[in-house]
């Protein structure tokens, strides 16, 4: 099945590529030997580049967050020594605390009893009327 992209020439289709790796519009242009204009054009008003760019853009995306998973292991044993560390052990904690989104959080109050959540709501409920 063809898609949008395929309607891309070889220029639009090598300057979606270099601004997805972060080219500038006067670099890719420079780049596959069109004006400035002519770039500035496909991103702006030309629904079939604007696609493929994006597209890109998320497959690169991807990549790189395949590659984070990946570091994941050797960054957890990292910050396991830094924990350990005298010096380091608080900063690595409060680091890892925040990057988990758990740094600052209140602890969790609700019941963990269904009994008292639909009384608590049978109450709420009362109170409204």
């Amino acid at each position: 099945m063809a898609t949008k992209t395929d309607t891309l020439t070889p220029q639009q289709a090598a300057a979606a590529d270099l601004l997805a790796f972060g080219a500038t519009v006067t670099d890719a242009a420079e780049t596959v030997k069109v004006s400035r204009q002519t770039v500035s054009e496909w991103l702006h008003h030309t629904a079939a580049f604007q696609a493929a760019l994006h597209a890109r853009q998320r497959e690169l995306w991807q990549g790189h967050v395949e590659r984070l998973r990946s570091l994941v292991p050797k960054a957890m044993d990292t910050l396991e020594v830094a924990v350990s560390d005298e010096k380091q052990g608080v900063a690595a904690a409060v680091h890892i605390l925040k990057a988990a989104g758990l740094y600052g959080l209140p602890e969790p109050n609700g019941s963990i009893h269904a009994d008292n959540i639909e009384a608590a709501e049978r109450t709420r409920q009362m109170l409204q009327w």
